[in-house]
């Protein structure tokens, strides 16, 4: 009886669960249906995981520490689901400046975007996608910030997000511009600009203000700084308009800032337009020479923007103290750049934090003034410091990276052994009337996969063969070259070279570069150029405009590094991180892409096959 009892009471709770759980999964329907977007949806400002999560990211401003602790407490008490905190985290790691918490984000990130939660709820999803755009954007990474911006791109326009789609797109145009396509990326960002532009909505606006911010971006790549200065002042006459007529811009969009958020919304967007005018007449100045009045002029004006920008509590920040080091040392104000500086440092030690990339950054900009100024010495010790700061971060960097991927492999691991699981519970019965065909597909797939490995050995042989060939020929052609003009040890005659043709002048140019191996300099930039051989800005301008291959100098800095890159591998058993760094490379991944993009083929694939020939 005791047990029959037990029975019938577990039956009971049985169906009062079940009860409770279709009860639960009606109100979640309904909450779904009733809803445009998910419950991330801004418009459900009085949901509690809006409130929560409004309350970390702005723990995450003052501590990101402290914010972590806080998602960490939520997801033990269970108060938010794990997904919803997983996001939370990697959004704060995604607003880090370090590598390795930029890393994190896109690890989080790549995994939450294939759960079924952010396939079937677009809110979500959309949340995933902004916080692996702008995290692949910080980390450098272009090729992942343009696939993620084109997958966002096609969700908010599938939403029928028109403005955002506009916003997603200045991204897209940045990327394009950084990546060389400058054309491409400008005429995005423009067409925003164009299409924004009369929209006196809080959404359209802001989407303004980042698609101007890209615009600078791109302009201060391609050192079109006279063209800075109005895109700024359109930055702040959006601003001005909206000090003065908030009610007019008023939409109660999801991004929209609140009531008392607005004056720091403002004040923040006001002394990034300053800095950006500071920066360009700085920049101005530095290219106009020391005497000239232009120069004098535009040195007056940045410094009036500088005046402007230190009035605002962002330049009181770590970040805007940081902002204002370089600008300060192009007009020569050392005292201030050193002032910058030194409040710089204070807050790193005030936090506790001296080994980063941040104090980094004040030593060189601090080594760079002291030399300047003449006090060789404290540069050198200056130096000294950056070097030793620099060699623990890149050991660091080093043990957080393998610590990352092994975290990965672990959790891909986990994930596989529960799938193993659940596919031998469901397909049980299948597995014996299966294994024949599986082991005869198993046998199938190795003879073809080996059969593959050789076509793709064969044809890395084959183009590395020809790229060496290619680059001995090029050599040889140099070589005879010299031995043409061997007659005249003294080369060129500046009269010579201002008279050639652009392709004529620009062949001596690579010649010379390549020979004398300049672009191994880490400042070699065009004024390098134009000092080296007595050349006018226009004349080096025409020779690479209308005498080369190339889009932007940059570009072509690359392609000499690539190739002397690839005779190191087959000439010198130095390691390819080794030959990485001597070719003027600094990121591996970024010394991969560029020379897989050139050759089609990697520098490990490139050198084995190399070998193998010899």
């Amino acid at each position: 009886m005791e047990m029959g009892e037990r029975a019938l009471h577990g039956l009971s709770y049985m169906r009062t669960v079940k009860y409770i759980l279709y009860i639960v999964g009606v109100l979640a329907m309904l909450t779904v249906v009733s809803c445009k977007r998910s419950a991330w949806d801004p418009s459900l400002k009085q949901h509690e995981i809006i409130s929560l999560y409004q309350q970390v990211l702005t723990a995450a401003n003052a501590s990101p520490d402290s914010a972590l602790l806080m998602i960490d407490s939520l997801r033990q008490t269970g108060t938010v689901s794990d997904y919803h905190t997983d996001l939370m985290r990697a959004k704060i790691y995604a607003q880090s400046l370090d590598y390795l918490w930029l890393d994190s984000a896109i690890i989080i990130g790549e995994r939450l975007i294939t759960l079924d939660v952010a396939k079937k709820d677009l809110g979500y999803r959309q949340d995933i996608l902004e916080m692996l755009v702008n995290a692949c954007r910080l980390h450098g990474d272009d090729e992942q910030t343009i696939r993620w911006s084109t997958k966002l791109l096609d969700l908010v326009r599938q939403q029928g997000l028109e403005t955002e789609a506009l916003r997603t797109e200045a991204e897209i145009g940045m990327v394009l511009s950084q990546i060389g396509k400058a054309d491409d990326g400008m005429g995005k960002i423009d067409n925003v600009i164009r299409q924004l532009s009369g929209r006196r909505k809080w959404a359209e606006m802001d989407a303004s203000i980042i698609a101007l911010k890209r615009k600078v971006s791109v302009l201060d790549l391609e050192r079109r700084y006279s063209d800075i200065p109005p895109v700024a002042q359109m930055m702040l006459d959006l601003l001005a308009d909206y000090e003065q007529h908030p009610d007019e811009f008023h939409d109660d969009s999801y991004r929209e800032v609140t009531e008392e958020q607005r004056p720091g919304y403002i004040e923040f967007y006001r002394a990034k337009a300053y800095l950006y005018m500071a920066h360009a007449y700085a920049q101005i100045s530095e290219e106009r020479g020391a005497k000239s009045e232009e120069s004098a002029a535009a040195a007056r004006k940045a410094g009036q923007y500088l005046a402007l920008y230190e009035q605002t509590d962002f330049a009181k920040t770590m970040n805007g103290r940081e902002e204002t080091v370089p600008t300060w040392r192009m007009l020569g104000q050392y005292d201030k750049m050193e002032a910058a500086c030194a409040d710089l440092e204070a807050i790193l030690r005030q936090q506790g934090d001296t080994v980063n990339t941040r104090m980094a950054a004040t030593l060189y900009e601090r080594a760079l003034a002291a030399k300047t100024q003449g006090r060789y010495a404290e540069s050198a010790g200056l130096y000294g410091q950056y070097e030793t700061l620099s060699k623990t971060l890149n050991e660091r960097l080093l043990r957080g990276k393998a610590h990352l991927y092994a975290a990965r492999y672990h959790a891909q691991e986990q994930q596989q052994e529960i799938d193993r699981q659940r596919a031998y519970k469901q397909y049980a019965v299948m597995v014996a009337s299966l294994i024949g065909l599986l082991a005869m597909l198993g046998l199938f797939f190795a003879w073809y996969a080996v059969r593959q490995w050789r076509r793709t050995q064969m044809k890395n042989r084959v183009l590395a063969r020809q790229i060496k060939d290619a680059i001995l020929y090029k050599e040889m052609y140099e070589e005879s070259e010299r031995a043409k003009s061997a007659a005249d040890d003294m080369g060129v005659p500046n009269s010579a070279l201002h008279k050639m043709q652009p392709e004529e002048l620009f062949r001596y140019i690579e010649h010379e570069v390549s020979r004398r191996l300049l672009f191994l300099n880490p400042l070699f930039d065009r004024q390098m150029i134009m000092d080296e051989f007595h050349l006018s800005k226009e004349s080096v301008g025409a020779a690479f405009a209308q005498g080369s291959k190339y889009k932007s100098l940059p570009q072509f800095v690359t392609d000499l590094r690539l190739e002397y890159a690839s005779r190191l591998l087959v000439t010198t058993d130095l390691s390819i991180s080794d030959i990485m760094a001597k070719a003027g490379f600094s990121n591996a991944s970024v010394f991969s892409r560029y020379f897989s993009r050139k050759y089609q083929i990697s520098p490990t694939q490139y050198r084995r096959a190399n070998s193998t020939q010899q």
